[in-house]
């Protein structure tokens, strides 16, 4: 059975056989439709990888991040490399509760709280700017995701503080993240903690206008890293 429709600008769907295949102009689209619409299961099996092939390297796969974070498609070995070390941070479920995104997704690499899972796309992988986010390996930046945002999460200790304002929170949250996978995160290289910490510092220097007016402006790097949740547990 073939079905199709226009997904986006320069985008068309067409469901063959339970199976998505993608085409990037009308054109493209209505010569599948025409050409393979008697053809046999094997010969449209062709067609299709033929598209697909054709199709990859024109559709979006990545985050735009301006070159702060990585944007090339994450390959087969990539994935099973970065799950194997993502997985030592759950004790049971990993292989539903780490998700990695679709070819088609442009959502950035999260921890998401409420469903206990961890996204990954493209952005997992260090950018190319000479800034401390952009630094940051692929373990970093799991270890800031899980033992910074999650093992807080599970434990109530995610940073928040009545008074301030939702910016200040996060990024006060953001900035133990860091600090704790520096401290505590699972078999990360020496550098992966120096970048860690130099991304909380970052982070505290390029916005710590949003402490303005809260008893956490006065206060130095040191003293506010202090005040959050570094402790292994």
């Amino acid at each position: 059975m073939i079905f199709s429709k226009k997904a986006g600008d320069n985008l068309y769907e067409i469901y063959y056989n339970g199976k998505l295949v993608t085409a990037t102009d009308a054109n493209e689209a209505g010569i599948f439709l025409k050409d393979n619409f008697w053809k046999t299961e094997r010969q449209l099996e062709k067609t299709v990888k033929e598209i697909e092939k054709k199709a990859g390297s024109k559709i979006r796969k990545i985050v735009e991040s301006d070159g702060l974070r990585g944007n090339k498609a994450l390959t087969i070995n990539e994935k099973k490399e970065i799950f194997n070390y993502a997985k030592q941070y759950f004790s049971e479920n990993a292989e539903e509760l780490i998700q990695f995104a679709d070819e088609m997704s442009t959502n950035n690499t999260g921890y998401m709280a409420l469903m206990d899972v961890l996204y990954i796309n493209t952005d997992i992988m260090p950018g190319t700017l000479n800034t401390a986010n952009s630094r940051l390996g692929w373990k970093a930046a799991i270890a800031h995701e899980l033992e910074g945002h999650r093992f807080a999460a599970l434990t109530d200790k995610t940073f928040f503080d009545p008074n301030i304002s939702a910016y200040a929170n996060d990024l006060l949250e953001e900035i133990q993240a860091s600090v704790r996978a520096s401290k505590n995160g699972k078999n990360l290289s020496k550098i992966d903690k120096e970048d860690l910490l130099q991304h909380a510092l970052e982070r505290y220097t390029n916005h710590n206008r949003f402490l303005e007016g809260t008893e956490y402006v006065s206060l130095t790097f040191e003293q506010i890293i202090e005040k959050l949740w570094t402790l292994k547990y």
